[in-house]
This record gives structure tokens, sequence and C-alpha cells, in this order.
């Protein structure tokens, strides 16, 4: 029963909200949010620093939706060994989950989540989606024609977090009574990760984007497609966790034009070596060029 519940709410998040996730720092739980400007730079820690707020969680508490968010973020955050982040402030949204452009009064982030209740898959994935675009770079704000390349990244991190999650609450959940919502987590991925959320059989990525490129640059929140590219793409940072800090470079420098081609070489061009390689396996599936850089001159 608690399965169908927890599927029965994804597949209405889904329909209702389409454009909607490591060592982690607990701040005090005080009700200081504020969605003004932030008057000063960002305070930035290696440590990941989650801080729920007051509002209408329904029967969760704000330290429980702390603890589940520290461990859906902290299976993407442990993965950016070298980066260093601003606190994050959550406040439950009434119409979709979304992280907003305007900062905090430190330069905080903002992100909106709607759940309300003990929904803790509902929670991960929209956070770790959520979390996605911070580590996006969203905030140099896509050119809109690529916009769907980022969604689909986001939705890729959402899987790849709660995958890890349904491993690490079998034997370490945040609290030992947390163990048996393993099972349901991963009920929650294999949702995520249907036949008709991967390549249509004889494929490949290259061939389905071209059929689907012109719905995708104009409308980039098609949740459907976006789990086309997220599985498509996944096994590349699975079987290289370490590369996923190139998705810190995402959104970096500027691109020539707004072809996927251009915007793609731009990424390539902001990584560094160490997680290059990834970037170019990910331009190999669209069957694209990967650019050629000069050696540094000694």
């Amino acid at each position: 029963m608690k399965r169908v519940r927890v599927l029965f709410l994804w597949l209405l998040t889904a329909a209702v909200f389409p454009c909607a996730a490591a060592v982690i720092r607990v701040v005090g739980e005080d009700d200081k949010a504020t969605s003004r400007p932030a008057a000063s730079q960002p305070a930035e820690s290696k440590a990941l620093t989650v801080r729920v707020m007051s509002d209408d969680w329904g029967d969760a508490t704000r330290s429980e939706i702390r603890q589940v968010l520290e461990s859906a973020g902290g299976e993407l955050w442990g993965n950016f060994p070298k980066r260093r982040i601003s606190p994050i402030i959550v406040q439950r949204s009434r119409r979709a989950p979304i992280t907003l452009y305007r900062r905090g009064p430190k330069g905080e982030y903002l992100i909106k989540l709607t759940p309300k209740g003990r929904y803790w898959c509902q929670f991960a994935y929209q956070f770790t989606h959520e979390f996605g675009h911070i580590l996006a770079n969203y905030s140099h704000k896509t050119p809109r024609a690529n916009k769907w390349f980022e969604e689909s990244l986001c939705e890729m991190a959402s899987i790849y977090a709660m995958k890890k999650m349904a491993v690490t609450w079998k034997t370490s959940p945040p609290h030992p009574h947390w163990k048996g919502y393993a099972e349901d987590i991963q009920a929650y991925v294999d949702d995520l990760q249907k036949p008709e959320d991967h390549l249509p059989k004889g494929k490949t990525l290259a061939v389905w984007y071209k059929g689907n490129s012109g719905a995708l640059r104009a409308a980039p929140c098609l949740r459907d497609k976006n789990r086309i590219v997220a599985n498509s793409l996944l096994e590349l940072f699975e079987a290289t966790p370490g590369d996923w800090a190139a998705i810190g470079y995402l959104n970096s420098g500027k691109p020539a034009s707004d072809s996927l081609q251009d915007y793609l070489s731009n990424w390539y061009r902001q990584t560094p070596i160490a997680h290059r390689k990834t970037v170019g396996r990910v331009i190999e599936k669209f069957e694209l060029k990967i650019p050629q850089i000069a050696p540094v001159k000694k």
C-alpha cells in the first residue's frame, strides 16, 4: 500500500509540475529566510548546509525533512570534493518545485519544494533535481534553446542520487527505523527507469535527438523526453562518479552559437582536463565533434 501511494504521488507531481537533487553541516533551523537579494558575497563552504524553514509541511517535521535532503544531496555532493557552495534554504511551494535566481540575505540559495507530509521519495527527487541546477550554474541562465540539456542532467542527478540512496538506506538511513523506506526508494527509481524512459530499441541518442530536437528546444521541460536523455547518459556518470564535477563547468563561458554542437563544445573547453573525457563521451553520444584544443605552450 505504501508503494502504491508513493507511485500515485509521483505521477501526480510529474503531471502537475513538469518543469521542476558528502559532508553536510547542519545549521540552526530558524525562520530568518528571505528572498531579498544578497547584501554581501555568499559565504561558501565545503560543507553542504541545508536549512528548512517553518511552513505547512503537514506531519513531516523540519528536522526529518532536513535529514532526508541531506541524505539525498549528499549522494551527489560527495562527487564534488573541490567545490564550495553557499548554504541552501528550503521553503515550501504551493505551485511547483523551483530554484530561485534571487538569493538570501547572506547569499543563500533558495529552493522551493512541494511535498506535504512524510513523502521522502518526493522530497529527495525534487531536491536533487533542483540541486542539480545549482551544480550546473543555473544562475548563468542557459539560453532557452539548450535549456533542455540542463533539465535532462538534473533529471539524471535525481535518478543517480536516489539509486544510491536506495542502497545507503538499507544499512545506514538517517534513522534506524527508516530502513524499510529503502524498498520504496528503489520502487520510485524503477518508475523513473521504465522501458518507455529509455531510448526506443535500435535507436541511438543521436538519431532520437534529431527527431525530438525541435520539441526540446521549444519546450525544455518535457519530462518524458528529459528522462530518456537522462537514462541514456547516466551510465557515463555511474562509470566515473568523479566526473560529476564536470557538471560544475556547464553554462560557463559563452558558446559561439545556440547550436547543440557549440553548446557542448563550450562545456568541453571549460571543463578541466581531468574531467573532460566524460564530457567528450557525452558529445559522442550525440554524434557531434569533440573540439580540438591546442596544448598550452610552455
